[in-house]
């Protein structure tokens, strides 16, 4: 059992001080747990004072309280240590939640955070800084960009309405790709290590987290249809098969993506805007001790096996 806990909360990811945190720490202390808050003004400080957490032992583990960019600065402190990342999921998309299996339920994430295994994820790099679920560039790039994130806090989901609207009437912009130096062009790129998108939608079933294998998924959608067709195939879960997707998509296992070194395109970072291209994004990334359900371990080991078959 986990009795030491490092908190990072991020009050910008939702309501502030929700009430899935509070219920959480209430069960954690009422287990004899401490957990004491980690101060930080932006991820960068997050993830240095989570590694001097890690170097001093402080902590059996550390809470990422927030949303999938919360998850990123912490891991990033964590990665290369013994400290285990525990997800508290606060944020609009909560792709990781979706992707391990997390319920939004205090009782279920206390519990989680105690005493549930834990398994090693290894990360990727974009211009040489970690991501560990996925990076975008172009049409959903374009999106978050425009994004306002005030509304976001106050409307969740609902915020990006405006945002897709505008970036459909806009046009698909075509940019440079290469995977592994082979040339591609594209109108929207997913690098992932996760099997889900934009919260619960199915991307792939190809990769998850904790499998080590990165994709490159390119959208090579002509026109605004095809756009709004790629982005419906999407929430369907019709890109995560073969048999179901349409021609102008491409997905390859991948080493090295390098996109937009010569047409410009936006970036996006776990949903987070990641300013312009170029990017240079490499899978041997560092390797984060993430607290998983015992479900998605066993899932993760039986998949293992059936590969080895």
């Amino acid at each position: 059992m986990r009795k030491t806990f490092a908190l990072v909360f991020n009050a910008r990811a939702g309501v502030a001080r929700p009430r899935l945190l509070d219920g959480v720490l209430a069960h954690l202390k009422g287990s004899n747990a401490d957990v004491f808050q980690v101060a930080a003004r932006s991820s960068e400080e997050a993830a240095q004072r989570i590694r001097e957490i890690a170097a001093t032992h402080a902590a059996d583990a550390v809470i990422a309280a927030g949303g999938d960019g919360t998850f990123r600065a912490v891991a990033t402190g964590a990665a290369g240590t013994s400290l285990p990342v525990g997800f508290l999921p606060l944020g609009t998309g909560n792709v990781l939640a979706y992707e391990i299996g997390l319920k939004k339920n205090a009782d279920f994430i206390a519990a989680y955070l105690l005493g549930d295994p834990i398994i090693p994820v290894q990360g990727s790099l974009i211009n040489g800084e970690p991501f560990f679920l996925m990076a975008g560039a172009g049409y959903d790039a374009r999106i978050v960009h425009q994004l306002d994130y005030q509304t976001k806090r106050l409307v969740g989901r609902a915020a990006y309405t405006a945002p897709v609207l505008r970036t459909i009437r806009h046009g698909a912009e075509r940019f440079d790709v290469a995977v592994d130096g082979k040339p591609f062009g594209a109108s929207w790129v997913i690098v992932t290590r996760a099997s889900r998108y934009g919260g619960s939608f199915v991307l792939t079933r190809e990769t998850c987290v904790g499998t080590g294998q990165m994709l490159a998924i390119l959208i090579d959608a002509p026109s605004r249809a095809g756009l709004l067709r790629a982005s419906v195939e999407l929430g369907l879960g019709r890109l995560a098969a073969a048999g179901s997707r349409p021609g102008f998509v491409t997905v390859l296992p991948a080493s090295r993506v390098v996109v937009g070194r010569q047409l410009q395109a936006p970036l996006q970072v776990d949903g987070d805007d990641a300013g312009l291209s170029p990017a240079d994004i490499v899978a041997e990334g560092p390797v984060v001790q993430l607290v998983v359900p015992p479900a998605y371990a066993a899932t993760l080991s039986k998949r293992h096996t059936n590969h080895l078959l």
